[in-house]
């Protein structure tokens, strides 16, 4: 379809004169873009500069308070229209139903555009090709979708928009939880749909994945329009000077001093058992960010579970030299173990309450019930944390939902830090989060190495295992390979992440 009186096609998408706004945040003003057909379009920017509403927007999701999406020269006008424009969204938090079978929430997928209805046995045999094509073939397609891995679960939701085939595909942080051969098939599927005239719009926060992926980059910032770049004239600094507007001179903050002093062990494990881990023996030194690295499914997480008492585990766990040993979460944070969860929305943030009660709660846990602080004193405490933490909202009363990725983020890191713990594990700490609120946790864990607090981080990123750690732990399917300690470099890492010895 070309526009009228022309020779030029019609643009994919039209955006123009975009405004919404939520209580308190503006999250788009006067936005106007034009995507055209057969390109892979990106969305850079910080949290909370109003990606994710752009997409919800196209998508039917949301609507804007004043402007218009047009897609192919038509107004879209909801979910509706936006299924018969062929518009397909993976979200940033993977949406499948957990009663329902793997083959059956991909199914989903098609049936919403076209009415699918087909046998069973041909309806396995679609599925099962496409997540072949994901790198998933051998994926129990009777399983149910709640007992799926996280990457597995992103997998499966990305399968769910594709196998509809659709005319334009919106992708919200659809790579935060992949491996890099994972990540790698799916721009392969990407690249196939461009080269077919189909439109897709991705956002990361992997500012390398756009450089590698997009045709044009917008960068957006505080809810506006900032600029435009393609591929040639985006590099990593454009991006991220554009994105904060500021120079980001340094990401990662310098090494511990702690390696300079005599090494006290803070918790020790020996020959740890849980599921997902076994015969893990380390030391963990007062003072140190410890990272524990390598490939989705190797235990690092299962371990960080298992020494906060989440799941069964059997072995010995000394903090402090003295017998520690948790049956449940209570008992870490009574031990001075704080433990923020990689599953942000389902595990971490406290969904319905404000910023407030979800960063004040460990504190009030910790108080005796006749002796807790009063709503003054947490207010306070509040805003004390959140000038320490740099938590941008509107305020403490919002609920935390509204927030982006990297302020509920640093409330859960401020609720953990809040009740002084002596160790703080992170699991998978950054993941969807942009450069900037990335740099202010790395500062963050920093400042809490240099007064003593222990900190271990489970994380998938080899650039941010080697740029912030003093020691990477290296895991291989359950089990501790080996410790670096010195030549922290992303080629020693995955050499023993892929099983070398």
């Amino acid at each position: 379809m070309k526009e009228h009186g022309s020779n030029r096609p019609l643009a994919a998408i039209e955006i123009d004169g975009l405004y919404r706004s939520f209580p308190g945040v503006m999250a788009l003003t006067d936005l106007s873009l034009t995507i055209r057909p057969g390109e892979i379009y990106g969305l850079a920017g910080e949290n909370g500069s109003g990606k994710s509403t752009l997409l919800r927007i196209i998508a039917g999701l949301d609507a804007p308070d004043a402007g218009e999406v047009r897609v192919r020269g038509q107004r879209l006008r909801g979910v509706r229209s936006a299924l018969r424009s062929g518009i397909a969204m993976v979200t940033q938090e993977p949406s499948l139903v957990d009663s329902l079978s793997v083959a059956e929430n991909v199914g989903l997928g098609r049936h919403l555009h076209n009415g699918w209805l087909v046998r069973r046995g041909q309806r396995a045999a679609i599925v099962g090709e496409m997540l072949r094509k994901l790198g998933l073939g051998g994926l129990d397609l009777d399983l149910p979708a709640g007992r799926l891995q996280p990457h597995e679960l992103q997998m499966v939701t990305i399968a769910r928009a594709l196998i509809s085939d659709p005319d334009i595909l919106l992708l919200d942080e659809a790579t935060s939880s992949l491996t890099d051969d994972q990540t790698e098939r799916l721009f392969g599927l990407l690249r196939e749909l461009r080269s077919r005239g189909k439109t897709v719009v991705f956002i990361t926060h992997k500012l390398s994945e756009y450089l590698t992926l997009c045709d044009r980059i917008a960068v957006m910032r505080d809810s506006r329009y900032v600029c435009e770049l393609s591929r040639e004239e985006a590099d990593e600094a454009r991006l991220v000077r554009e994105m904060v507007g500021r120079e980001l001179t340094q990401l990662f903050p310098g090494a511990s001093t702690a390696s300079e002093l005599p090494p006290t062990v803070q918790l020790q494990l020996r020959e740890l058992r849980c599921e997902g881990a076994e015969q893990v023996s380390v030391q963990f030194r007062q003072g140190e960010i410890f990272v524990l690295a390598g490939l989705s499914g190797c235990g690092r997480s299962e371990l960080l579970r298992a020494v906060v008492g989440a799941v069964p585990w059997r072995g010995e766990m000394e903090l402090d030299h003295r017998a520690y040993r948790p049956a449940r979460p209570a008992d870490a944070v009574r031990a001075g173990i704080a433990y923020i969860p990689a599953e942000r929305k389902s595990e971490g943030i406290l969904a319905g309450l404000s910023v407030l009660e979800n960063t004040v709660i460990s504190r009030r846990l910790q108080e005796r019930p006749w002796s807790r602080v009063k709503g003054a004193q947490e207010r306070q405490l509040y805003e004390e944390l959140a000038q320490l933490f740099s938590i941008k909202a509107p305020s403490g009363a919002v609920r935390i939902e509204t927030l982006s990725g990297g302020n509920q983020q640093k409330a859960l890191l401020a609720r953990a830090t809040s009740s002084t713990p002596r160790v703080l594990l992170l699991d998978e700490p950054t993941r969807g989060i942009d450069v900037g609120a990335k740099a202010d946790i790395y500062r963050l864990l920093r400042q809490l190495t240099g007064q003593g607090v222990t900190v271990v981080v489970s994380t998938s990123d080899l650039q941010e295992a080697v740029g912030i750690a003093d020691r990477i732990g290296v895991m291989f399917r359950g089990r501790l390979l080996r410790v670096l300690e010195q030549d922290l470099t992303s080629e020693r890492v995955m050499y023993y992440a892929t099983g070398n010895h």
